[in-house]
């Protein structure tokens, strides 16, 4: 898992079949911002080497988030601010499900499903592989807008191992979810809801920002203010063996609401 508190962008030109175009890179440093500037330099020249075609320059690349740090967990749980201003947590080790419709089966494809019988149907799956397959584990079940989100307790896990992998698909996790996962080296959760769905605008967040962006602050707070009317998610179950609750799962449901009875955005 790559964040970072420092950021610098630096740019080269690059001969791009006869034309001179600019390249700008990121840097990311829990050093310095000189660090960064370092950074970002070696990367540019990883990224010159491969359009000049060295194809594995970047194939044991584990992809940056570039995100604004909000709040250190601990060593292995950092909460970021991703690019539509939701606040999100980063695990290392601690497994989010994202899980949006339920297995697909032949006899399924022929009826109406609705989304209440599909999140029923998810949580169905979710109970029988926590009690047979994966008995060893325990599973927080929460409902959310589109489906489900499990925490996975009881052990720790890396977001690229292959049986990490194969666990998630076993449970229908999201394919795009799980592909950023293992690009990303951690597991991703958020936090806050979705400016759409509490009605507002959406705001491009821009990190690092180079100057104060007064309109980032005027939306954020009032984001922020509509965000107390709505819960991320809602806890319906603990299942399975599991263990006890960390820190990271307490702020979790604090900051999701996952105990109130609000609408889901």
């Amino acid at each position: 898992m790559k964040i970072f508190k420092y950021w610098v962008a630096e740019k080269t030109q690059v001969d791009i079949s006869g034309e001179l175009k600019v390249i700008t890179s990121y840097g990311g440093s829990n050093l310095s911002l000189d660090d960064a500037s370092l950074r970002a330099r070696e990367k540019l020249e990883k990224i010159k080497r491969k359009i000049h075609g060295d194809r594995n320059v970047f194939e044991d690349y584990e992809v940056e988030i570039r995100e604004e740090i909000l709040q250190v967990v601990d060593e292995k749980t950092i909460i970021t601010r991703n690019r539509y201003g939701a606040q999100v947590m980063n695990a290392e080790n601690l497994m989010f499900l994202d899980i949006d419709k339920p297995k697909s089966t032949l006899g399924g494809l022929f009826k109406k499903s609705s989304p209440a019988g599909d999140k029923e149907k998810i949580f169905d799956m979710i109970r029988k592989l926590a009690g047979t397959k994966y008995g060893q584990f325990g599973f927080r079940l929460y409902e959310t807008f589109q489906g489900a989100r499990v925490i996975v307790t009881g052990s720790t896990f890396d977001a690229r191992d292959n049986s990490t992998l194969a666990m998630m698909k076993d449970f229908n996790t999201d394919p795009l979810y799980a592909s950023i996962c293992r690009k990303q080296g951690c597991f991703r959760a958020r936090l806050t809801p979705k400016p759409y769905r509490m009605k507002l605008k959406a705001y491009k967040v821009k990190y690092p920002r180079e100057e104060t962006d007064i309109q980032f602050d005027n939306w954020l707070q009032i984001y922020e203010q509509a965000s107390r009317n709505f819960s991320v998610c809602k806890l319906v179950e603990v299942v399975g063996s599991g263990s006890g609750e960390s820190e990271a799962v307490r702020l979790h449901d604090e900051m999701t609401g996952a105990g109130l009875r609000l609408p889901l955005a």
